[in-house]
């Protein structure tokens, strides 16, 4: 009797077990369905209006550290945009280098060129925030355009179509920099890192809940910045002047995006592992001070995409409802597939859409080991 009673308590047991791993399999399916169709379909279904020439004057400021030969090749892309009235601001933050000098050279050539030099002693935390705050303050315009010395834009008409986003009303524009093409799988995995990070900031902002821009592509109004006080709230975090800044001024009503093609910034990906490493474990420092809401939709997200493939293979190994189990998995892939091939294509990313659907699983175990990582290590170099 005793025996027939541990056995029925074992099976038992294993159908509350398959039970649980089959709902929780079915609830993380939704979450990825209910982000496909609720957010990142807002993209696909975002319609860019036509480019009217824009004539307010613009500040582009850019902050550089040991940038000598990216300014070589990505400052000319800056001073000979097709638009009527601008200057450009180069902040040069303690460089060893020759970024002085290359950025003297061509004030020889663009009178609409600025230096800003910070020397050692002047600095003051970490990270870019002071440098960029010193550019802002001296900028002439108020509307601010920003980039990163290693930046190239798309096209001439970059700061047009990035200034057209500011319709009545919106006091920031949120752009897309992208990382450069190239052969190799860390390149594959950054082009993707940084696809996946657009659609979430983008369909944010076009749900009415933005939170984050990336500073390599992003305006905003100078007054804006000097109402929110700066960087003042979160100037001990070396990150987090893209998006704790966006994130605590922007709202629904004055923000907008602008993902038109001619409107991207392209940069230089980082070429090894190590390298990306950092990267990630500086610019996901931040997450631990975003609102809880934000945090609660960006981690079921992240929880879900990260937990999906688990919860498939137990459910086929252990679950009799198999047929159920890869009809339900059937959806999500189709979904999967056609929303990110319409968001690829809208933000013309070079991202190979088959390899997508394994990287997102990478990504997200990445994400988990970042934030780990941060829980340990404080502080982050600029």
């Amino acid at each position: 009797m005793q025996k027939v009673s541990v056995r029925f308590l074992i099976l038992r047991g294993m159908l509350i077990f398959e039970s649980i791993i089959f709902y929780l399999y079915l609830a993380c399916t939704l979450s990825i369905v209910f982000f496909l169709l609720y957010f990142v379909r807002r993209i696909n279904k975002y319609k860019e209006l036509p480019l009217e020439k824009s004539t307010v004057p613009v500040s582009v400021i850019v902050c550089a550290h040991n940038e000598a030969l990216n300014l070589k090749k990505n400052l000319p892309f800056i001073l000979e945009q097709d638009y009527a009235v601008y200057e450009v601001i180069v902040v040069n933050d303690r460089s060893t280098d020759a970024t002085r000098d290359v950025v003297l050279n061509f004030m020889k050539q663009y009178s609409n060129l600025k230096l800003v030099d910070i020397s050692e002693e002047e600095k003051k935390g970490l990270g870019k925030k002071y440098p960029l705050s010193r550019g802002i303050a001296l900028a002439k315009n108020e509307h601010l355009l920003l980039t990163d010395a290693d930046c190239r834009s798309q096209s001439k008409h970059w700061m047009s179509y990035m200034m057209s986003g500011f319709a009545p009303g919106k006091e920031i524009v949120l752009g897309f920099g992208k990382y450069e093409k190239r052969n190799g799988g860390v390149n594959k995995l950054v082009q993707f890192d940084t696809f996946f990070v657009a659609i979430q900031y983008f369909s944010f902002a076009l749900s009415g809940l933005p939170y984050m821009g990336v500073g390599r592509n992003i305006a905003y109004k100078k007054s804006l910045f000097e109402k929110q006080g700066g960087f003042k709230s979160h100037e001990d975090v070396a990150s987090g002047d893209d998006d704790l800044f966006v994130m605590r001024a922007a709202t629904k009503e004055n923000t907008s995006v602008m993902m038109h093609v001619d409107a991207h910034t392209i940069s230089v990906g980082k070429e090894n592992f190590e390298q990306y490493w950092f990267q990630k474990t500086r610019h996901l420092s931040t997450g631990k001070w975003y609102k809880g809401k934000l945090l609660f939709h960006l981690s079921v997200i992240s929880t879900s995409f990260l937990a999906f493939p688990l919860l498939l293979w137990l459910n086929l190994l252990l679950n009799n409802m198999v047929l159920v189990v890869l009809a339900v998995w059937l959806l999500k892939l189709i979904l999967h597939y056609y929303i990110f091939k319409a968001a690829l294509l809208k933000l013309v990313s070079g991202v190979n859409l088959i390899l997508s659907l394994m990287f997102c699983n990478i990504l997200m175990v990445l994400n988990q080991a970042v934030a780990y990582r941060n829980l340990i290590i404080k502080k982050d170099k600029w």
